[in-house]
């Protein structure tokens, strides 16, 4: 798997699926996902009302094609109550992601980082619960794994979060080598 970074306006790069986690009890969504919501004027707080979209954990929503944006697609993956949200529940929620970007056939998608500057838990656990989930499910397979491109999108202000997070990963998990970063090492000087 090769992880890659991006601290560019959300809205802005080209990926093929931007999976964002929406929280049950924040209305309008926040963080990452409320950038996008304003760019594609409000719909996802329209479906929100319209009660089409509730955040309820592991609830996932493909919009294909929104305009406005850069991502060919959005997966919005619910995360239940954003006071409930742990360290346990963001490694299932990037498992369950990485498992429907596969279903769908991808082979590269973007992520925020859940719960970022929203919750108690700190920036850099949130990191490396993200990609140990993504690596979990992805390993199962070697040519899942192999294949498979992953983008963290965050603001240049979390950069050495960001940084410490992946390399907890790298210190905690067995990823033999499976797991490149090689291209973020300029990222973090």
């Amino acid at each position: 798997m090769q992880l890659t970074l991006s601290t560019e306006n959300p809205d802005l790069p080209k990926h093929k699926c931007l999976a964002l986690g929406i929280f049950a009890d924040e209305k309008p969504p926040r963080g990452i996902c409320g950038l996008i919501d304003w760019r594609l004027n409000g719909m996802i707080s329209s479906e929100i009302k319209q009660g089409r979209i509730s955040g309820e954990f592991k609830e996932k929503i493909v919009i294909p094609f929104p305009h406005r944006i850069g991502a060919e697609m959005l997966l919005l993956f619910g995360l239940g109550n954003s006071h409930d949200v742990n360290y346990d529940k963001i490694y299932n929620a990037a498992y369950l992601i990485a498992e429907t970007i596969e279903g769908m056939s991808l082979h590269s998608f973007a992520f925020d980082i859940y719960g970022e500057d929203r919750s108690n838990l700190v920036t850099s656990n949130i990191v490396e619960a993200m990609v140990t989930g993504i690596f979990d499910f992805l390993s199962a397979d070697i040519e899942k794994i192999a294949n498979m491109t992953a983008c963290i999108v965050t603001s240049p202000s979390h950069l050495q979060e960001v940084s410490t997070g992946i390399q907890q990963f790298k210190n905690n998990v067995n990823d033999k080598g499976s797991v490149d970063v090689g291209a973020l090492e300029n990222s973090f000087a």
